[in-house]
């Protein structure tokens, strides 16, 4: 694959880890009543991070393609496998008032802040600034 097809991928994939780790944007968006866009959501959230990244196989691919490196890999790994391991409170993953308050979740969201912060010291400027973005979900909404 080419350069900028690694170079959206990576993009995607730092904007994932910041939404699937920002209680601030899931607690705007998976509450607004206003929001009738399905991606702000725990569903879409976690189907962008792991089905539309395609890391099933734990990102072999993408360490095969050079997408990833094995210290970036391993700067989230245990964030990717609590999150990977999640179940939602009774299994519903549309009662978000559950989940976000779901000690569970929450331990996850802590997890993933650690990782954001090891993986920040590995890659570019531009990359951070994606990964610790403060995404405004509303800007789509109108």
């Amino acid at each position: 694959m080419n350069e900028m097809q690694k170079e959206l991928w990576r993009n995607r994939w730092f904007s994932c880890i910041n939404e699937l780790t920002s209680l601030k944007l899931q607690k705007q968006s998976w509450f607004d009543k206003r929001n009738s866009n399905p991606h702000w959501s725990f569903v879409e959230f976690v189907c962008s991070y792991f089905d539309d990244l395609g890391i099933d196989n734990n990102y072999e691919y993408q360490l095969n393609q050079g997408w990833i490196t094995k210290t970036e890999l391993d700067s989230i790994q245990t964030w990717h496998e609590l999150l990977d391991k999640y179940d939602s409170p009774k299994n519903d993953d549309y009662d978000v008032e559950a989940i976000i308050t779901d000690k569970n979740w929450l331990m996850i969201i802590e997890e993933g802040e650690k990782a954001k912060n090891e993986l920040s010291k590995i890659i570019s400027d531009e990359e951070k600034r994606i990964l610790f973005e403060e995404i405004d979900y509303k800007r789509g909404l109108q």
